[in-house]
């Protein structure tokens, strides 16, 4: 009997052990990812094996162009870091950036903002153009100031680390 106690006493510490290990290896190698940026709700969201499309949330490196913002802001380049972004436009549509208006096929989407909340310039991507076969132009109408496609352009696929959906929001 005072085996069973001790086993019963270890259940829990282990069982929570086994759970940290498991998150641990889904956090590792990116199955599961947490955001905090509120352009997505913040919370935790599973990689899923689909492609990207319209209306899809996906996983991507911060494209170069906009680094130089992200040094300005947090004092780091960000290349290695992933952000989350709904898709808005993808091959085949339309995107236009060349005055202070988002346009995708002809619709007015969003203003361009030239300043950020503190005042830092914002990098703006201008074109008219039509989206290539392995491009997708990622925008969020979530919160006003989210960093999208809009200053930095459109994400190419080999960008894209996943799709994700939200397994748990906040």
């Amino acid at each position: 009997m005072p085996q069973l106690k001790t086993i019963r006493k270890l259940a829990w510490p282990l069982g929570l052990l086994i759970a940290w290990i498991a998150v641990s290896l889904l956090l590792a190698n990116r199955q599961i990812v947490i955001n905090t940026s509120p352009s997505v709700a913040p919370g935790i969201y599973l990689r899923v094996d689909e492609r990207p499309a319209l209306g899809r949330i996906v996983d991507f490196r911060i494209p170069a162009r906009a680094w130089p913002y992200i040094r300005e802001r947090t004092g780091h380049t960000g290349q290695h870091w992933y952000i989350l972004k709904p898709i808005a436009a993808g091959p085949g549509d339309r995107v236009d950036t060349m005055g202070h208006w988002l346009y995708i096929n002809g619709r007015k989407i969003a203003p361009i903002y030239t300043h950020d909340e503190q005042g830092r310039l914002l990098p703006h991507w201008r074109a008219d153009c039509v989206l290539g076969p392995h491009e997708y132009f990622v925008y969020s109408s979530r919160i006003w100031n989210s960093f999208d496609s809009r200053y930095y352009g459109p994400i190419r696929h080999s960008r894209i680390a996943a799709v994700r959906v939200p397994l748990l929001t906040w």
